[in-house]
């Protein structure tokens, strides 16, 4: 049996398109599907919209939990087409990665943020992909800025990238003359009717300014455009490198070798450090500690490199390994012993950013060693160690995107006689409430130092306001700068 199908010429769209119980078969066909906001939200719209957003954000306005909400926004757009199951704890690892920004806008802050909005969006995009290939590909869609939206505006404009048929420009004024048109026809009468309308249309504009809010745009539009992509996978790989002149016979050598001289550099610290020998004539202990910390930090760094370059030759001979667990162990009294030359630096010449920044990082080659201690005497990988190691050192600094430093450096050293009070001073508003503070409980301190009026920090509105901050103004505002006056 040949089944006809009914034709009707002149038929209006919407009843051809509702028409079909007028076909054959009593199933009824599922209706169209709906658009949901995903479909809406294309890239091409989500661009203009954080433009526009980022208009808003940031004209004329100092950052501050503007960045927070920007990403946020830029995470929504770039997965728009994501189902919301699939992006929830990439969400998640987005607002912890926001935090340290809501904090306090700096460096440490801005690298988290940028890290973890890529890794949200590529998480949600490639959610198999493992962990240590969703950073790779995270700093990799990271390297593409801005050069990314750059080459990708060059590449449209050289025909390289085909826009897709609706975004022709003859679709594009089919269907935007009507609208445009009929709305500045409108506005244009409805304007000698009302005078607050044809103020408002008024073309007074600054171009010079109209010049720089164009930049802007381009800027946010270059930044923005390579995240707004669906990211590629990368797979992580880890191969075995093999360095020329290292083999078991010249690793247990070096072991040998490297242990005397670390053991003895170790004995002459620990001797002048905690055993109370002379230096040498000439040399004070801050000059002593100076000479040593940095030094030892480097060396003890080359051990771990060291350790790590030897580890394929731990069974090649029985004396290598325990050799190597000597080496390490005495590369972390290293470390302890950088740290205590650090400790008399401080004490004779105050804390500094770079004195706090080595402390930080000695600490964490003492621990990235013990770690290495522990791959020997377990047997791990070499990718155990390096994924922990850099999750320890994430770790570290995501905690010190909290820590107010600037306050710490002008507490300890307004209450050392012999610290640098003046660097103190010039530590910027963030260091104002521990300068109040200590201008209250030692009120010389005004008179000492005339110029160290700690002064609040700035906060205009919800675009630039930051916990601490706030935190630093609220304790001004509690406690007058004038009460500690001399």
């Amino acid at each position: 049996m040949t089944t006809k199908h009914l034709t009707i010429h002149g038929l209006p769209t919407v009843l051809a398109r509702d028409g079909w119980w007028l076909g054959p078969g009593g199933d009824t066909p599922a209706p169209p599907p709906r658009h949901s906001l995903s479909r809406l939200v294309t890239p091409g719209w989500g661009l203009l919209v954080l433009v526009a957003l980022g208009d808003i954000l940031f004209w004329g306005q100092v950052p501050g939990l503007s960045l927070a909400v920007f990403a946020g926004a830029v995470f929504g757009v770039a997965t728009a087409q994501v189902p919301l199951r699939a992006k929830a704890w990439p969400a998640g690892l987005l607002a912890i990665g926001l935090l340290p920004v809501v904090d306090y806008v700096q460096a440490l802050s801005l690298a988290f943020l940028g890290l973890s909005l890529a890794i949200a969006i590529v998480w949600s995009h490639l959610p198999e992909l493992s962990r240590g290939g969703a950073l790779i590909s995270a700093l990799r869609l990271l390297a593409r800025l801005p050069l990314g939206g750059i080459l990708g505006v060059l590449h449209l404009m050289m025909g390289r990238v085909a826009l897709p048929r609706s975004a022709s420009p003859r679709s594009f004024l089919r269907n935007w003359a009507l609208p445009v048109g009929g709305t500045l026809v409108f506005a244009a009468l409805l304007s000698d009717a009302n005078p607050l309308i044809e103020q408002a249309l008024s073309l007074n504009f600054d171009v010079a300014s109209l010049i720089n809010r164009a930049m802007f745009w381009a800027g946010i539009t270059l930044l923005v455009w390579p995240l707004l992509e669906v990211p590629r996978p990368v797979h992580l790989t880890v191969r075995a490198v093999t360095l020329p002149g290292i083999n078991a016979a010249s690793v247990l050598r070096a072991l040998g070798m490297f242990n005397l001289l670390i053991g003895l550099q170790t004995g002459l610290d620990l001797s002048i450090l905690l055993g109370g020998a002379h230096l040498p004539a000439g040399m004070s202990f801050a000059s002593y500690a100076h000479r040593g910390a940095y030094p030892l930090l480097a060396t003890a760094l080359l051990a771990g490199a060291f350790a790590l370059s030897a580890r394929s030759y731990l069974a090649e001979h029985r004396l290598i390994r325990p050799l190597m667990l000597l080496w390490l162990a005495q590369n972390m009294l290293l470390c302890a012993s950088a740290l205590l030359r650090l400790d008399l630096y401080v004490q004779a010449y105050g804390l500094t950013y770079l004195r706090i920044h080595a402390a930080i990082w000695i600490v964490l080659v003492a621990a990235g060693l013990a770690l290495c201690l522990w791959q020997v005497l377990r047997g791990r990988s070499t990718l155990w160690l390096l994924a922990r190691v850099g999750a320890m050192g994430l770790a570290m600094l995501y905690l010190c995107s909290f820590v107010n430093f600037a306050a710490l450096i002008a507490r300890h050293n307004l209450s050392q006689p012999l610290a640098d009070a003046e660097y103190a001073c010039t530590l910027g508003p963030t260091s104002a409430a521990a300068i109040a503070e200590a201008m209250a409980q030692t009120p010389q301190l005004a008179l000492d130092l005339p110029g160290c009026t700690p002064s609040a920090p700035q906060i205009t509105g919800w675009r630039d306001w930051g916990f601490r901050n706030w935190r630093v103004a609220r304790y001004l505002a509690a406690h007058p700068v004038e009460r500690f006056a001399p």
